[in-house]
């Protein structure tokens, strides 16, 4: 893999084998919009991978996105590790929100920032994990939302409130979502995760 390029646009979606991306339905006036996002994701070999991702929405295009991990992980160290993406994720949604927010209000502003921690627990690589109690999760997302413009402390408060609202990468992780797992070997259903 590359150093330099993490990622990239490409002309194809992923190449999806065990489903179809759904066609985007424009919703009707005051309904809400819904779309996917549909990725494959692979090993590329030590501790980097590779995923295709691609929104289903209309000019919205695929791109390729490359992971790895820090070497105490054995990895290489050359691209963002999975947990990165995560957390950039949710901080790139909400700062979609806070523009879009003030985009449409005309607010009077001249920057918006996103600081961010998450703090993480797992019993990768420790005792636990060799007795096989393998555990893991999000303990807390800490997100700083910081603002500079000629507005008022209430319309700012409200527009934060109104984007971490809006922000479908902050709901999924601090809202309980259904989740389904299929497993898969040589092209045999093995079953479902629970």
């Amino acid at each position: 893999m590359t150093d330099t390029i993490i990622v990239s646009k490409v002309a194809k979606g992923p190449a999806l084998t065990r489903f179809a991306a759904t066609e985007f339905k424009k919703p009707r006036h005051g309904d809400q919009m819904r779309f996917e996002v549909n990725l494959r994701a692979e090993s590329a070999g030590g501790m980097i991978k590779r995923a295709v991702v691609e929104p289903n929405l209309p000019t919205w295009s695929a791109f390729e996105l490359i992971c790895d991990e820090g070497g105490a992980l054995g990895g290489t160290d050359t691209a963002p590790p999975p947990l990165g993406y995560m957390a950039a994720g949710i901080a790139f949604c909400l700062l979609t929100h806070l523009s879009a927010y003030a985009r449409s209000k005309k607010l009077n502003l001249d920057t918006i920032a996103v600081e961010q921690r998450m703090n993480f627990v797992t019993t990768l690589v420790t005792e636990a994990e060799a007795a096989g109690d393998f555990r893991g999760g999000c303990e807390a997302i800490t997100s700083h939302v910081i603002v500079e413009g000629g507005e008022t402390a209430e319309v700012v408060m409200a527009m934060v409130e109104e984007a971490e609202r809006s922000c479908m990468a902050m709901q999924s992780l601090i809202n309980v979502v259904p989740k389904s797992t299929l497993v898969h070997l040589n092209d045999q259903a093995l079953g479902a995760i629970a």
